[in-house]
């Protein structure tokens, strides 16, 4: 079910309206603007630049990128417009219509740039790459901001031996279009000098390093971009040059979570990276409700230290679930707060998925966290029989989708057939970490059946006035055993050697016989 939602989601913003092909050639300029920076300032005959995208439905995700030097030759000036002509051809006729793996080569000759690719090799869809292709121009501003910021604050950690040579490593780690931080791994001297004071890296290596990393910000999630940097010091210069030998996506062990889960992170993204403004509307026109498994990815990829509140018990325990089971829960759990506490909620999740927790600011940080230990108090809270009615019809129309096959009669003749909680609502309050509203939870029956049933629970509660948790679980066992025959049936269960009200009595003689004092 939370698979189907998500395709709902994935198809609500393709079949939006979007000018498709106007993204795929915003795709393709993007790239190919960047592409041509690092090209300019190369200038060594023979040296070779590699990009390596995932293309898919005209998204060009790139997951590395390398480049080898050439001889101590500069060649003649290029023709950028030249360059720019030939790669627009490239990008937008060819990588645009294709699907997988292309590695972009181009070989520094006297006066142009040679441009070759490959798209043979079949390697395995990366878990950032994208599948729908996104018209903006350019890098966000602060994306950008924040980027070279990095690049001097790093930069100025290096220093390189007088008339020698480093090899630097460091690792940058993503998440999807920011940066979430960086981290130095290794200097390594590979050429020692005559002597002297080390040098600093000149302001243009800072320049060119955010040229080569701001395109892996084309992803998605998590993720961390390995990066080598090869730098030396000529004798008689004030600072040391430096320029990125290679950097590649770091290939997680398991990716965070299924693809269609991906893709819907990816469609609501979409709206974000497309325009903030647009994008904060859209999203604010879907409640929980719609975006809860974006939420419970979100909550999830933060890990639970990001709630590590005094007080939380039942929260951290149902957040540490699988996605599906997280989102079911919070979709039943967020009903339990006031109509502005879930709005804040939603405002403020939204806001960590889209900008990162770093731009929450100290009282929102404090607020998101309280609404958590509101949400621990609320689920272990009795509902109210507003809050009941609410769930009843949720559970009703979350059944039909989940049973299309009685969507039908249950729209005809819904009065005949209730939607029974194999767990009574009532008891809700005792089981804080699970969705009362579960699948597992519902079956639909016969009205006559039910009644027997509610009969049952009626006899419970009297005997039973605070029952536990496991009191009210082994009772529901005890009338499921009699009565699943009768569970997501429209008639009579064929070939059934008891009737309904032989189900009664037998499960009355069970409860009585495990519940003494049961009358």
């Amino acid at each position: 079910m939370e698979q189907a939602r998500a395709a709902a989601l994935v198809l609500a913003v393709q079949r939006e309206g979007r000018d498709l092909e106007a993204a795929r050639e915003a795709e393709a300029d993007r790239a190919l603007a960047r592409v041509v920076g690092l090209c300019g300032g190369v200038g060594e005959v023979g040296a070779t630049l590699s990009f390596t995208f995932w293309v898919e439905k005209g998204a060009l995700t790139q997951v590395a990128y390398q480049e080898e030097r050439g001889g101590e030759r500069a060649g003649r000036p290029v023709d950028a417009e030249g360059l720019a002509r030939v790669l627009r051809h490239v990008f937008r006729d060819y990588l645009g219509r294709r699907t997988g793996e292309v590695v972009l080569r181009l070989r520094r000759e006297e006066a142009r740039w040679a441009v070759d690719y490959d798209a043979t090799h079949q390697g395995a869809r990366p878990a950032e790459a994208r599948t729908l292709p996104v018209r903006t121009q350019g890098t966000p501003a602060n994306t950008f901001l924040a980027f070279h910021e990095l690049a001097g604050r790093w930069s100025s950690a290096v220093q390189v031996p007088a008339g020698g040579a480093a090899r630097v490593e460091f690792e940058v780690r993503l998440e999807d279009g920011r940066l979430a931080g960086w981290e130095l791994r290794e200097v390594q001297r590979t050429r020692e000098g005559p002597g002297g004071s080390s040098r600093p890296l000149s302001p243009e290596v800072a320049g060119h390093l955010v040229q080569a990393l701001l395109p892996f910000t084309e992803g998605l999630g998590t993720r961390t971009v390995h990066v080598v940097l090869g730098a030396e010091h000529r004798l008689g210069e004030t600072q040391a040059r430096g320029r990125v030998e290679s950097a590649r996506v770091g290939r997680p062990v398991q990716p965070p979570g299924p693809n269609w889960y991906l893709s819907m992170h990816e469609a609501t993204l979409l709206r974000w990276r497309e325009g903030v403004v647009e994008g904060s509307a859209w999203l604010a026109q879907r409640g929980v409700e719609e975006l809860a498994l974006w939420f419970a990815l979100g909550i999830i990829a933060k890990g639970l230290g990001f709630f590590a509140t005094e007080g939380l018990e039942w929260v951290t325990r149902a957040l540490g679930r699988e996605p599906e089971v997280v989102a079911g829960w919070l979709r039943t759990a967020l009903k339990r707060l006031s109509k502005e506490e879930r709005a804040t909620f939603e405002q403020l999740w939204r806001k960590v998925a889209l900008e990162g927790e770093q731009a929450l600011g100290r009282s929102e940080r404090k607020t998101l966290r309280g609404l958590f230990v509101r949400l621990e108090q609320a689920v272990q809270e009795p509902l109210n029989v507003d809050l009941k009615n609410v769930l009843r019809q949720d559970a009703r129309k979350y059944y039909t989708e989940l049973y299309p096959q009685l969507a039908e009669i249950l729209e005809k003749q819904g009065g005949n057939f209730p939607i029974h909680h194999r767990r009574p609502l009532q008891y809700a309050h005792l089981f804080p970490d699970e969705n009362v509203n579960a699948g597992e939870n519902l079956a639909m029956l016969q009205k006559y059946v039910h009644e027997e049933i509610n009969f049952l629970w009626g006899r419970f509660r009297t005997a039973r006035p605070n029952p536990t948790a496991d009191e009210v679980r082994r009772a529901a066992e005890i009338i499921d055993r009699q009565f699943e025959p009768w569970y997501h049936r429209a008639n009579e269960p064929p070939g059934l050697l008891k009737t309904a009200e032989q189900a009664r009595e037998a499960a009355l003689r069970e409860l009585r016989s495990r519940f003494p004092g049961f009358d």
